[in-house]
């Protein structure tokens, strides 16, 4: 397995693949099972008709009498039978291959979430879209179409050539001269297109990582003019992505027609060689045309088989970059702050910084007490972000320890409303919520108003085919889910901003309603928060510089007072304005 770098994910080994496939197969094995006997009994049902007309045809040959209603009533019974297992086994490894797809695809969502996110914004955007798209794709198409059909297709075959084995084993070597064909071949073309398909794959991620890159960075490409060098670095990707994807196609170019020679050439050998036997008396035309027709008969599925183990080639290699996400730590424990014994949250003497630059914050003691409101301010710069994403567990402290009692939860600067409808976006707090919790949660944000207004209220859809919320909207949605989840421990990063005065003022006083037991510890720019908190704490400089009451820092020259009177400048100035 390849080591995860800055801007790309880990690919996972010839042998991981290997193992998750065979732990696959152990997983599902009694619907595999299921799938190839039922698909059995439609090959011997399906097997039953040339062996009939081959009797008929030796019959009537030799002068001899025929009961052929009663040949032709077995017939199409047995084509009939064939039909409805067939039918019946298809469905079944249809099923199979879904739920194959839906697992692989749960198992990387599940870890991509898991990864700290430090690490998911460190690599490229296009390698993680291309990982969640187009290699799910390529897995999704040979799970849910290929897996049944080779399946199918091989049940078919091995059986097809075993009951010609069974019939005439002299006139069945025939059907073995196209064997050398296809495995050389094969083998040829599996031991370059793996490597092919994997290049392919990853030069894609790189075509779409510059078309995020430079999406993402519009304004930057606006005002700096850079346009022209954008178009060219996207250029050069696509080239050589043109270039790429080419090899693979070239390869098959080479290899379908010797296969196709090979799974052809059978019945031409079978009619060939069962003449000369017929001729010298050692088989019957009836056992030749059989068997013929056994030979025609598995030309589509050796098609299918054909096309699906070259579509395997790419998803082997997608498969190969999607484990390479399962096979990363998610450092669930490390990151996680450990259980304190005396206080709600604690901080022992903690450091951090970003990679290997300086110390953002330096040797932080804190200690929260349980149901305390503490509000954290500062100049930008000063590590109070950084400060919430220790306590959230999203960041790991280069020294010192991260102690907390209890859930917590963090709401972030940035909102995201997910594609569904109010209600799903809610529930997404607390799956077993009634409409009560609902509303009373919305009413605490401030927004079960313009809720109560939509078409379909709680079951309006969101997003931007559907009703688009504006930024403040979109943050009450968000503070609404806090509400909703209740946690012990609450983060809050800029909570209200996006949000009137009145509405921050309302939220600041609903915090208190609806979350009467929680400990809250509030990231603000806004020092209305700080004057309603129980506890002030002021950074500066990565460094915890103050620490009181609201009224315990005015009443003293601190630097918490000299913020304190910037704010109140600037909100007398906003209101003569107004």
């Amino acid at each position: 397995m390849s080591e995860v770098t800055a801007d790309t994910l880990p690919i996972a080994d010839r042998p991981t693949v290997v193992r998750r496939a065979v732990a696959m197969v152990r997983q599902f094995r009694g619907r595999i099972a299921a799938v190839v006997l039922v698909h059995a009994a439609a090959v011997v049902c399906g097997l039953l008709p040339p062996v009939i007309l081959g009797v008929i045809v030796d019959r009537i040959m030799a002068s001899q009498q025929i009961a052929l209603v009663e040949s032709v009533g077995v017939i199409l019974a047995a084509l009939a039978v064939n039909a409805i297992l067939a039918f019946t086994a298809t469905n079944w490894a249809f099923a199979l291959g879904e739920r194959i797809f839906s697992v692989l695809r749960m198992e990387f969502s599940s870890r991509l979430l898991d990864m700290p996110i430090r690490e998911v914004e460190a690599v490229d955007s296009g390698e993680v879209l291309s990982r969640s798209t187009s290699d799910m794709d390529a897995i999704a198409e040979v799970s849910r179409t290929g897996i049944p059909e080779v399946l199918v297709g091989t049940v078919s075959v091995a059986m097809t050539i075993g009951f010609a084995f069974v019939l005439d084993p002299l006139v069945a070597i025939g059907c073995l001269v196209g064997f050398p064909f296809v495995i050389l071949s094969t083998r040829w073309y599996v031991r370059r297109a793996t490597a092919a398909y994997a290049e392919q794959l990853a030069t894609r991620a790189s075509v779409g990582s510059d078309i995020a890159e430079t999406i993402r960075g519009h304004d930057v490409v606006d005002v700096h003019r850079l346009g022209d060098s954008r178009e060219k670095i996207m250029r050069r990707s696509v080239v050589r992505a043109l270039e790429k994807g080419g090899v693979p196609i070239a390869l098959e170019q080479r290899w379908f027609p010797v296969v196709q020679v090979g799974y052809n050439l059978p019945l031409l050998a079978v009619l060939a060689w069962g003449a000369y036997l017929t001729w010298t008396g050692h088989t019957t035309v009836g056992s030749v045309a059989a068997i013929a027709l056994y030979m025609r008969s598995i030309l589509p599925p050796l098609d299918d088989l054909v096309y699906w183990f070259g579509e395997s080639q790419s998803a082997t290699a997608a498969l190969a970059r999607i484990l390479g996400v399962t096979t990363i730590p998610t450092e669930a424990a490390a990151t996680r702050p450990t259980r304190s014994p005396d206080h709600v949250v604690e901080l022992d003497k903690v450091s951090f910084g970003y990679g290997n630059a300086a110390n953002v914050l330096t040797d932080i003691d804190l200690t929260v007490s349980q149901g305390e409101r503490v509000c954290v301010v500062g100049a930008s710069g000063a590590g109070k972000t950084t400060l919430a994403l220790l306590l959230a567990g999203v960041l790991t402290p280069r020294f010192g320890a991260v102690r907390m009692t209890g859930r917590a939860m963090l709401l972030a600067q940035e909102d995201h409303v997910f594609h569904g409808t109010v209600r799903d976006n809610l529930t997404l707090a607390r799956g077993d919520a009634s409409d009560v919790d609902l509303w009373s949660a919305l009413t605490a944000a401030g927004c079960d108003g313009w809720v109560r207004g939509l078409d379909n209220t709680l079951d309006t859809s969101l997003g931007e085919d559907a009703h688009e919320l504006t930024p403040a909207q979109v943050r009450q949605l968000a503070l609404a889910r806090l509400f909703l989840n209740q946690p012990e421990v609450l983060l809050l990063d800029e909570a209200t901003a996006g949000l009137s005065d009145a509405e921050s003022h309302r939220f600041e006083s609903a915090l208190t309603t609806a979350l009467p037991h929680s400990t809250v510890i509030q990231i603000a720019h806004d020092l209305w928060s700080a004057q309603v908190a129980d506890r002030v704490i002021v950074m500066d400089g990565g460094n915890i510089v103050e620490s009181g009451t609201p009224k315990e820092l005015l009443a003293r020259d601190s630097v918490y007072a000299g913020l304190h009177r910037a704010w109140r400048n600037v909100d007398d100035h906003m209101g003569r304005a107004q």
